[in-house]
C-alpha cells in the first residue's frame, strides 16, 4: 500500500465527526423539550380535572343543616304485675306420713297376700294370712287387717316368708290430697311464699299442665345441695296422676304487683352503668337507671324511669342521635 493510501486510511474525518455530534445534541435538545411540554400537558389535565369536579360539587344544591335520623323502635316504660318463673323438677307424693299394717300373730309364715301396690283399701279389709303353726301343732291361719284406709304403697313381705310381730306386712299411704314435692335452690327463698302458684306437666302426658299452691317450705336449708324442701299441693283436676311420678314444675318464685317494668332489649350499659336511651322529641337521650328483678323477658326499673318514658327497643342510637320512632309497641 503506497504512502498516500496509508495516510488516507488513518486520518480521520473531522467533519464528519462534527456533523454527528451536532445531530445527537440536537435530538437530546428535542427529547427534553418534548418530556417537559407532556408534563405541562399532565398538569394541566389533572387541574382541570380537579377544578371541574370542585365546580360540580359546589354547584349542587345542599339542604341547610341537612341531619339523616336514625329509624327506632321504641315502648313506653309500664306499671304492672311482674312475674319470675323458675323450672324445676318433682315428684308426685300423698300428704301426711304411711302407715304400717302389723300381724297379730306373734310370728308365723305368710301364707297368702290379698292385695297388690297400688291397690285401694278401706279400715277393717283382710290384706293377708299368716299360719301361726309350730312343729308338732296345728293353729289356723290368722288374718291380718289394716286399721287404716288408704293406696297400699309397699309390700314388705312374700308369700312363705316367716314373720314376726314387730315385722310390716304392708304400708298405706293415707287418703289425702296428692301433692308434688320438690328442692328450691337456697337464692330464691327470699323471694318465695306459701300461697305462690305453680304448673306442672307430667312426663307421662305431655302437654296436659296441672297446677298447685305451694303449701310448704322446709325450715332449713340442705348443707350439700343449698336447697331447700317444697311441698305443693295440686289443685284442680288431677286424673292420671299417679304417687311417684316425675314432674317438671314451674313455680312462680318473684310476684311483683305494682312494677315499672320495660322490656330487656332497651337496657344498656354505658362506663359499668344500667342505662336506656329515652325517645325525647325526635332525639335519643341517654339515662341512667337502677335495674331490680328480671325474668329473662322484662327488668323491673327502681329508679330513673317516670312511667310513660318512651324507651327505645331497637336501633343503633347514641346520645344526641336524631331519630324517628317507626314502630311504637304498646
Amino acid at each position: 500500500m503506497s504512502d498516500e493510501n496509508r495516510k488516507k486510511v488513518e486520518e480521520p474525518d473531522f467533519e464528519k465527526l462534527a456533523k454527528t455530534t451536532q445531530t445527537s445534541a440536537f435530538n437530546k435538545v428535542v427529547t427534553i423539550i418534548l418530556v417537559a411540554i407532556c408534563v405541562v400537558l399532565a398538569a394541566f389535565i389533572i387541574y382541570r380535572m380537579m377544578t371541574s369536579a370542585e365546580e360540580a360539587q359546589l354547584s349542587m344544591p345542599v339542604a341547610e343543616n341537612a341531619v339523616t335520623a336514625v329509624n327506632v323502635s321504641a315502648t313506653p316504660a309500664a306499671i304492672g304485675e311482674f312475674s319470675r318463673i323458675s323450672r324445676l323438677n318433682g315428684e308426685v307424693m300423698r300428704s301426711g306420713d304411711s302407715i304400717a299394717v302389723y300381724p297379730d300373730a306373734s310370728s308365723g309364715t305368710v301364707t297368702e297376700i290379698l292385695v297388690s301396690r297400688g291397690d285401694s283399701i278401706n279400715a277393717g279389709d283382710i290384706v293377708a294370712y299368716i299360719d301361726p303353726s309350730r312343729p308338732g301343732a296345728s293353729y289356723k291361719e290368722s288374718p291380718v287387717v289394716s286399721r287404716a284406709s288408704g293406696i297400699v304403697n309397699d309390700i314388705a313381705v312374700a308369700v312363705g316368708q316367716t314373720v314376726t310381730a314387730q315385722q310390716p306386712i304392708i304400708t298405706v299411704a293415707g287418703n289425702s290430697d296428692l301433692v308434688v314435692e320438690a328442692s328450691i335452690p337456697e337464692k330464691f327463698l327470699g323471694t318465695i311464699k306459701e300461697g305462690m302458684s305453680a304448673e306442672m306437666e307430667a312426663v307421662a302426658y305431655p302437654g296436659r299442665i296441672y297446677t298447685g299452691t305451694l303449701t310448704y317450705i322446709a325450715p332449713t336449708v340442705n348443707s350439700a345441695t343449698r336447697s331447700s324442701d317444697i311441698e305443693i299441693k295440686l289443685t284442680g283436676d288431677t286424673s292420671g296422676l299417679k304417687e311417684g311420678m316425675y314432674i317438671r314444675l314451674n313455680l312462680e318464685t318473684e310476684h311483683i304487683d305494682d312494677a315499672l317494668i320495660i322490656p330487656d332489649s332497651a337496657l344498656d350499659t354505658y362506663l359499668g352503668e344500667n342505662i336506656v336511651y329515652i325517645a325525647d322529641n325526635g332525639t335519643a337521650r341517654r339515662q341512667t337507671v337502677t335495674v331490680g328483678s328480671t325474668n329473662g323477658t322484662e327488668t323491673v326499673i327502681l329508679s330513673g324511669l317516670e312511667e310513660g318514658d318512651l324507651v327505645i327497643t331497637a336501633g343503633n342510637v347514641m346520645d344526641g342521635t336524631a331519630i324517628n320512632v317507626v314502630n311504637q309497641e304498646n
